[in-house]
């Protein structure tokens, strides 16, 4: 069990024990603020003590909840590396890119989704000619042709 702090005096701290005995200690002696309950390291210096808190080890899930601390850094770069070149852009799901450029193409959704919201501008202004449908379809077939990661993500550039 160890020594406890069970009393705090004016003048002085009232340890106790493991044997059942007392020892009062000056606070000049402590390393920190003793409060009731503190589990202490009691250590003799000539007339002196040196008290230290005691750190305790514990087992229970309560108690190392507090002490876990979970870091999740996602800095997507959002870089796929294909044949020895580093591609950069938007990681965006391969099957739902695919559907929305083969069928929505033509006004732009998959740019939309994808977060070039410019290039989608471009083909909503451009929609009533056969130009952004063309490239949306040869996108959409290029995009099937895209291998997928493991969470069937593909990196889609401008």
């Amino acid at each position: 069990m160890g020594k406890k702090v069970i009393k705090l005096d004016f003048d002085d701290v009232v340890i106790a024990n493991e044997d059942g005995s007392t020892t009062r200690a000056l606070y000049e002696w402590f390393h920190f603020k003793p409060e009731v309950g503190d589990q202490v390291d009691v250590f003799e210096d000539g007339d002196e003590l040196i008290i230290h808190k005691a750190e305790q080890a514990t087992n229970t899930i309560d108690n190392l909840q507090d002490k876990i601390n979970i870091n999740i850094v996602n800095e997507n770069n959002n870089t796929q590396s294909v044949g020895g070149y580093v591609q950069h852009g938007r990681v965006v799901n391969k099957w739902i890119y695919f559907i929305l450029a083969f069928f929505l193409g033509w006004i732009g959704i998959h740019k939309f989704y994808s977060g070039f919201t410019g290039k989608g501008i471009m083909y909503l202004v451009f929609s009533w000619t056969a130009i952004p449908g063309v490239i949306a379809f040869f996108t959409s077939i290029m995009t099937l042709l895209k291998p997928a990661d493991q969470n069937g993500n593909i990196v889609v550039t401008s």
